[in-house]
């Protein structure tokens, strides 16, 4: 199963509302976010779009993007 034009919306929605403000690492974690649902799908096919999310983010553990967010900010700042 593919992530739906809609689900990527969402997507990008849900890294802004975890504060990462730059539009370029909004997309990289919109696509590493999609594939890993869309692997995720294939193991388990009835696993719901927000779960499968869920799961995806949890791998980013306790602090969420921040330190991507952080890796991002010290690349530009290069």
């Amino acid at each position: 199963m593919k992530v739906s034009t809609a689900q990527i919306e969402k997507l990008y929605k849900f890294t802004r509302d975890h504060y990462v403000e730059h539009y370029d690492l909004q997309t990289e974690l919109v696509d590493h976010l999609a594939n890993g649902i869309e692997t995720r799908w294939k193991e388990n096919p009835k696993l719901s779009f927000e779960d499968a999310l869920n799961l995806e983010f949890k791998e980013f553990g306790v602090i969420g993007f921040n330190d991507v967010i952080e890796r991002h900010s010290l690349a530009m700042t290069k």
